[in-house]
């Protein structure tokens, strides 16, 4: 299954329920099935709803398995060829002064969008101009 998909249990399924359970109720409730509809309020809202507000990414873990951590990924990569023998000292250095250079510019550049709100009126061009000074 996709990783979108664990996210939405982890994180959103409980607001499904939730209106679901609430557009149930009042079919239901129109219906005049009141203890049908008793049922459904108890069951999604008293039940599922806050079992997945509270639980969602423990479920999300059981059902889907654990979330690979991407951000540390090229970092690990190196160590690993570097430890297999597949790069040298040299080369495990260069690319990693590379990884953090990297880093560190995509830092700047979101610090200084950070810094600085852009007016609306400015065309991406102005943006961008702003950005480099």
């Amino acid at each position: 299954m996709g990783d979108g998909i664990r996210t939405f249990v982890a994180e959103d399924l409980w607001l499904l329920i939730a209106i679901v359970t609430f557009a149930l109720i009042s079919v239901v409730a129109v219906a005049g099935f009141e203890t049908l509809t008793a049922v459904i309020a108890t069951i999604g809202w008293f039940l599922l709803t806050p079992i997945f507000l509270f639980w969602g990414e423990e479920i999300a873990t059981a059902v889907f398995g654990e979330v690979e951590e991407s951000e540390d990924d090229p970092l690990n990569e190196l160590k690993r060829r570097y430890a297999a023998g597949e790069i040298d000292e040299e080369e495990f250095e260069r690319r990693l002064d590379r990884l953090f250079d990297v880093e560190d510019a995509f830092e700047d550049v979101f610090a200084d969008r950070t810094d600085h709100p852009t007016d609306e009126s400015e065309t991406p061009v102005e943006r961008e101009r702003e950005i480099d000074r």
